[in-house]
């Protein structure tokens, strides 16, 4: 299997990358190829999507091409990032509008609506200082309206799960943190 890690963290270090770190070593135990974006690095710099005519002003870039390649290789996409306030950090929010656009991730045609990234799958890990029963509400939002519905219903692509690790700034021992990365390894294992 072929697995892209989307990472969306402005930081260099910490708990998002060592989820990132621990999948990808997890995936590559059981033999699967992984890949990485991580959305700060300058080679996978986009500029925050602007048009006067969504039809003409919103072209190819070496950059798009790149990411749309990876996007198509992959079976399944895994991406990981911090919730604040209440939402998706807004590179990763631009990653979805330049690279999951009409005519890549879906189109539609006379006979409707056609999903284009069909037989692949998503898994979504974030984390946030909130308390859990918050994000006991807002995953099912996550997972049926906003990210996971559009992946699904837009894009043909199955959403596996969605697992956010809640209150970070109070687990910041390695007892915790390890148990954290142990559901990622689970995840990771689950087929």
């Amino acid at each position: 299997m072929k697995i892209l890690i989307i990472k969306a963290h402005p930081a260099s270090y910490g708990f998002t990358h060592a989820i990132a770190e621990t999948y990808k070593e997890t995936e590559e135990k059981m033999g699967n190829v992984v890949d990485v974006i991580d959305l700060y690095d300058p080679l996978f710099k986009q500029s925050f999507l602007k048009f006067e005519n969504i039809k003409t002003d919103c072209g190819s870039t070496p950059t798009k091409i790149l990411i749309q390649e990876k996007i198509l290789w992959a079976d399944e996409l895994v991406f990981v990032c911090p919730i604040w306030q209440m939402g998706i950090p807004a590179i990763l929010k631009n990653f979805f509008d330049n690279n999951f656009a009409s005519g890549f991730a879906f189109k539609y045609s006379a006979a409707g609506l056609e999903q284009l990234l069909t037989k692949r799958r998503v898994r979504f890990f974030m984390t946030a200082d909130g308390p859990a029963w918050l994000y006991w509400i807002y995953n099912p939002i996550l997972k049926h309206i906003t990210l996971g519905g559009f992946m699904h219903n837009y894009c043909g692509i199955k959403v596996q799960s969605i697992t956010t690790f809640t209150k970070m700034f109070s687990k910041r021992n390695d007892t915790d943190r390890e148990k954290m990365l142990q559901v990622v390894r689970a995840k990771a294992m689950e087929k």
